[in-house]
């Protein structure tokens, strides 16, 4: 065992040493402006909670990252039935929209234009400064404009107007769905987004309807007719599907209250309707590259950057780093992937205009070769799972599996995970003195992990938790092994604790070898399938020989 450990272990130091230039070129966009979201319920009238719905989701507290572009309502009535599964959801949606003119109010709402028709470019100016950077903000004070330039800005940010629909199905109370001893909702959302298509054409229609002091009654008259006139066009870009809940226990400890207080049905609805509108965002943010931020490294030792709560950010939200590389035979510049780097704890309040002494974010590397001061930043959210498949080497050994869950974004803690456990293996024991052949064993467990980066390319990550594991044989009937009971007996259980630490050593940004060790403690006496104590052996290792102690393991790991 030791020099399979020794073998494994050279062999992670040989790959990962080869591992940490990330191998991945395509073309990033260098430029990133926030974009404005218009949050909307997909209203069916006689579905399940609809009236508590329509009231939470006017209540949404929007995500920094996003302009708040809501408008006078909230809900969209359904364009089809509830059930009816031969439809195009996405194009029936858009359909309503645009029936609705709701792109002509978004715009109305950029340009502030009032009943009568007038309109003003207070907002605009006001987005376009806050949605400035800091170079962008130290390059104005050089040109003439000053401010104006930046005030500019905004007539392009209109161009980054969104729509986001919700459909909150399923939705049920815990009582409807019979989750005995819980209070609190549960619901599949898919939400779909569209765009408000601003383009020059557009844009010189709006001005062509642009109302002037100096404009007499009939022509300010027919200006506004000409705007409301306009077909502001909406594209569908793409759709996004969670399941989120919201629930607590009803007989909880006072220790659990002190955590989380307990909550009202209503305020657990809001709760699960604001966790929908994150979700699916943070979801979206994955796949759609308007809503990626872009920006620059400031700082590479440590690795920091001038964005923060101003672009959504949280702990351990995932960027890649890419470096601009002159090719002198193509005369041409491309963009190499260089590292891929996470956000600390460590995150700047830049909730203001830039000034161009805005504070910094601090990162730390997971992946990739040393990066430097100016490498491109684009933001590439990940869902923050992890899996290991792998085998585990020792008194308790066999097949092996490990999905860890990234928590920083929730809790603030960087390379924080909870994780479930689980193996299985056959092997040989004697019982009551006589050899049994292939018992079958399968353990399952969860716990905490705190994950360390020791080089940009090799963590280590402690954890602690706990389980069970159960075994069985087709001989226990006949065995009759006295635990609890002189009935036959098809299967014996026990509770353990398990600590240890795994290291891990990238092949890809994505994809590491893991080796570690764990450490199994078996606790109580066993327990046959009915819960009873056994009278016969105190400890799981007296009925299973040795049954305890450190295993090895060794794996690969795949994050997503």
């Amino acid at each position: 065992m030791k020099n399979l450990l020794l073998f494994f272990l050279s062999f992670l130091f040989v790959v990962g040493a080869n591992s940490q230039n990330v191998k991945q070129t395509f073309k990033v966009p260098s430029t990133y402006d926030r974009s404005s979201i218009t949050a909307i319920l997909l209203d069916f009238p006689d579905g399940n909670h609809s009236a508590a719905l329509r009231e939470k989701i006017a209540n949404v507290a929007f995500a920094d990252k996003y302009y708040n572009n809501n408008i006078g309502y909230f809900a969209l009535s359904a364009p089809f039935g509830r059930f009816d599964l031969t439809i195009k959801a996405a194009d029936l949606i858009k359909k309503a929209i645009d029936d609705k003119k709701m792109a002509n109010e978004i715009v109305s709402k950029w340009y502030g234009r009032k009943s009568d028709g007038t309109m003003s470019l207070e907002l605009i100016h006001e987005r376009g400064v806050f949605n400035a950077t800091d170079n962008a903000s130290l390059l104005a004070k050089t040109t003439k404009r000053g401010n104006a330039e930046l005030e500019d800005y905004g007539n392009r940010l209109i161009n980054r107007s969104y729509i986001l629909v919700f459909d909150f199905q399923n939705l049920m109370t815990a009582a409807e769905a019979k989750i005995a001893g819980t209070r609190g909702w549960q619901s599949n959302v898919v939400s779909y987004l569209y765009k408000v298509d601003y383009s020059t054409d557009i844009q010189n229609k709006v001005y062509d309807a642009w109302i002037y002091d100096d404009d007499t009654p009939q022509v300010k008259a027919e200006k506004k007719s000409k705007f409301e006139m306009i077909q502001f066009p909406i594209s569908f870009v793409a759709s996004s599907a969670t399941s989120v809940s919201a629930q607590q226990l009803i007989n909880r400890s006072d220790f659990l209250k002190v955590l989380d207080p307990d909550k009202s049905e209503d305020q657990l609805l809001m709760q699960l309707v604001q966790k929908a509108y994150d979700e699916n965002l943070y979801s979206l943010d994955r796949k759609y590259e308007d809503f990626r931020v872009k920006t620059t490294i400031v700082q590479a030792n440590p690795i920091t950057a001038k964005i923060g709560k101003k672009e959504g950010i949280k702990t351990d939200f995932r960027f890649f780093a890419y470096e601009y590389v002159y090719d002198e035979r193509t005369k041409s510049t491309s963009q190499k992937l260089r590292g891929v780097i996470r956000s600390s704890s460590n995150i700047v309040d830049n909730r203001q205009n830039a000034t161009g002494k805005s504070g910094t974010t601090q990162f730390y590397q997971t992946a990739g070769q040393q990066l430097e001061t100016g490498y491109l930043l684009q933001q590439r959210n990940d869902i923050g799972g992890e899996l290991i498949l792998g085998y585990e080497v020792g008194n308790i050994g066999g097949v092996y599996g490990r999905f860890d869950i990234r928590l920083g974004r929730y809790v603030g803690i960087p390379g924080l995970f909870v994780y479930l456990e689980g193996g299985a293996e056959s092997k040989d024991y004697n019982i009551y003195m006589v050899p049994r052949k292939g018992i079958s064993f399968i353990h399952y467990g969860l716990g905490i992990a705190k994950g360390f980066m020791l080089t940009r390319n090799v963590e280590l990550r402690p954890y602690a938790g706990a389980g069970q594991e159960t075994a069985s044989h087709n001989d226990f009937k006949t065995l009759a092994l006295n635990i609890g009971t002189s009935d036959a007996l098809e299967g014996v259980k026990s509770l353990y604790a398990k600590g240890g630490a795994n290291i891990s050593i990238n092949i890809q940004h994505n994809i590491q070898f893991v080796g570690g060790i764990g450490y199994y403690l078996f606790l109580g006496k066993p327990q046959n399938g009915n819960g009873k104590e056994s009278t016969t052996f105190n400890k799981w290792e007296n009925l299973f020989d040795k049954r305890n102690g450190p295993s090895i393991l060794a794996g690969i790991k795949f994050g997503f």
